[in-house]
């Protein structure tokens, strides 16, 4: 049997359909390079891009130097790096009203006060896009960048924002995601991960330890600002043995007021 999506008329049409479909592909080709040299600046070479991303040399040259032309990636020597108008074009992104820059004083303020490691993350693509952080002068650090995307299973931030999400978005998202043990502590039981959200609901943080990294623990609140449907997360990190019970109890409460007074803000 053939099946008939769209009824074409003339010879014009299927050239314009198939016009259609190149370019799209060949953007979508352009982003998933500009993606991959992201996460690998500096490392690959024309021929280990090739063949990471499964393409020819002559193909895989003709988007590097078209990328290279618009200044979107820069080659130095024979590696390549992401290029200006990327970093010009990020400055200029909204980002949900700017909400990073309006954030980040009182992300500064509270790290200042408290001597800790406090995080921002908002929803994306079924992680937890890394939106901003201010670090402590603590020796512990994450080794996460600005940028990155979290898992939601295994941090507490992904887990916050779980917690806030409507059920039948947090279903689809349980439905989709692995939930791969990044260590032995990692959470793999999609009905003990759905525990750990309902103790988000009721306590209004969420606590990960070594869950994504060996030596580190997470304390989070969900952010969920309506005006501008943002779900995300705030989080203190550092070393597992400093979150005692009482120092749960003192850190989910800073970070309760501080989500409170950045949703008056908006």
């Amino acid at each position: 049997m053939i099946h008939c999506y769209k009824y074409v008329n003339t010879i014009s049409d299927i050239g314009t359909m198939t016009l259609e479909f190149l370019v799209s592909n060949s953007v979508k080709k352009a982003f998933e390079i500009i993606k991959f040299i992201s996460n690998n600046q500096g490392s690959l070479s024309l021929s280990e891009l090739g063949r990471q991303l499964n393409m020819n040399k002559t193909t895989m040259f003709r988007y590097l130097e078209t990328l290279e032309v618009l200044n979107i990636l820069e080659r130095r020597g024979s590696n390549w790096y992401l290029g200006i108008e990327l970093f010009s074009l990020g400055h200029k992104v909204d980002a949900n009203s700017r909400i990073v820059e309006r954030i980040h004083p009182e992300l500064l303020d509270i790290s200042k006060r408290l001597n800790e490691t406090v995080n921002l993350v908002g929803m994306y693509d079924n992680s937890a896009l890394y939106l901003d952080k201010v670090e402590s002068s603590r020796a512990i650090q994450m080794r996460s960048q600005l940028g990155d995307h979290l898992p939601l299973h295994c941090t507490s931030l992904g887990k916050a924002i779980l917690s806030c999400l409507p059920l039948d978005e947090v279903d689809t998202i349980l439905n989709i995601i692995e939930l791969k043990p990044y260590t032995s502590h990692t959470v793999t039981s999609i009905d003990e991960l759905k525990k750990q959200i309902d103790f988000v609901k009721a306590n209004g943080y969420s606590l990960e330890k070594e869950e994504l990294e060996p030596g580190l623990s997470c304390i989070a609140v969900p952010l969920h600002i309506r005006p501008i449907n943002f779900y995300g997360g705030l989080s203190f990190s550092g070393s597992p043995d400093r979150f005692t019970e009482e120092k749960v109890k003192e850190l989910s409460g800073e970070l309760k007021t501080l989500a409170s007074n950045i949703l008056t803000m908006f």
